[in-house]
C-alpha cells in the first residue's frame, strides 16, 4: 500500500491530518518531502472556506430540472 497524507513535525515526531488505517506496531517505510511554507490565511476567511466547503443538501437528485424556475 502506498499512502500520501500530510502533516506536521513536532521534534521527532510528525502528527498526520489523518489516520493510516494501519495497525499499531506496523513497520512502515516513511519518505519525507518539506513543503514550502503555505501564506496564513485570516480567520475570517478561513471561515469562509470553510463555509464553502460545506456539503448542500437541497433534497433535489437533479437541479437542472429546475432551471427554469427561477427565470424571468
Amino acid at each position: 500500500m502506498v499512502k500520501t497524507t500530510h502533516g506536521k513535525v513536532h521534534g521527532k515526531t510528525i502528527e498526520l491530518d489523518e489516520d493510516l488505517g494501519v495497525p499499531e506496531g506496523q513497520d512502515v517505510e516513511v519518505q519525507v518531502r518539506v513543503l514550502p511554507p503555505s501564506p496564513r490565511m485570516s480567520e475570517g476567511l478561513a471561515k469562509i472556506y470553510e463555509i464553502l466547503g460545506e456539503r448542500y443538501d437541497s433534497g433535489h437528485s437533479d437541479t437542472a430540472e429546475r432551471h427554469n424556475e427561477h427565470q424571468p
